[in-house]
């Protein structure tokens, strides 16, 4: 009887860890951030650097 429930609870704890582990694990930016990142490099990254390289080559 024991054992049988030494098991179980072992059985359990394995999930509960596996469920911990999938939890920890980086995630990437989701589709709308990327799309939000990248219209926010052209808009104002993109300007931003052409405007000092033109300040820089004047």
């Amino acid at each position: 009887m024991s054992d049988e429930i030494s098991k179980e609870i072992l059985e359990e704890l394995k999930k509960i860890n596996e469920k911990l582990d999938s939890l920890n694990e980086p995630k990437g930016l989701s589709t709308p951030m990327k799309i939000v990142a990248l219209f926010f490099g052209f808009i104002v990254i993109g300007p931003l650097i052409a405007l000092l390289l033109s300040r820089l080559f004047r």
